[in-house]
């Protein structure tokens, strides 16, 4: 399969929406419905897509034409921060993953230093991969609401 990775335009929300809510409920399935609902509707709404779109970088990974994949970076931070790396089921393990991190990563400007994000406590198949892929844990934060997972924190030099 080969994978292009391509700047998101308004014209992919609905296709971004898409990967939401087919990763996320299975992704955070060990949070609790709460969780997954709260993130759904702050996260993958039509207009928190496109006002994403208007603030941060959006990329998307497309195979055979399709969008299978996308992730985001905010530039606005001193350090960079990617919000978002979210790959359809069908299309993990084939590479979309690694092709959207490293564009993601090559979008920070070396003078920047690092580029942080985050992860879900208990998401142990996004910590392995933000590790194989050169991130260090820096922190962990306490849950936005009570009854859910620490939000664990990770590093990695542009440069490498």
């Amino acid at each position: 399969m080969t994978v292009l990775i391509r700047p998101a335009t308004l014209d992919d929300v609905s296709a971004i929406q898409r990967i939401g809510h087919e990763t996320w409920p299975a992704t955070y399935a060990f949070a609790g419905s709460d969780y997954v609902e709260h993130g759904l509707a702050s996260w993958w709404s039509e207009q928190s897509i496109a006002a994403s779109l208007e603030t941060t970088q959006n990329l998307v990974a497309e195979a055979d034409g399709d969008v299978v994949g996308m992730g985001n970076v905010d530039l606005r931070p001193e350090t960079p921060v990617i919000w978002k790396l979210y790959v359809l089921p069908t299309s993990q393990g084939t590479g979309a993953g690694r092709a959207l991190i490293e564009a993601l990563i090559a979008l920070v400007p070396a003078d920047r230093g690092a580029v942080l994000l985050e992860y879900t406590d208990g998401n142990e198949r996004a910590a392995a991969f933000y590790r194989r892929n050169g991130f260090v844990e820096l922190r962990r934060d306490p849950p936005g609401q009570e009854g859910w997972p620490d939000q664990v924190w990770m590093t990695r030099n542009v440069a490498d």
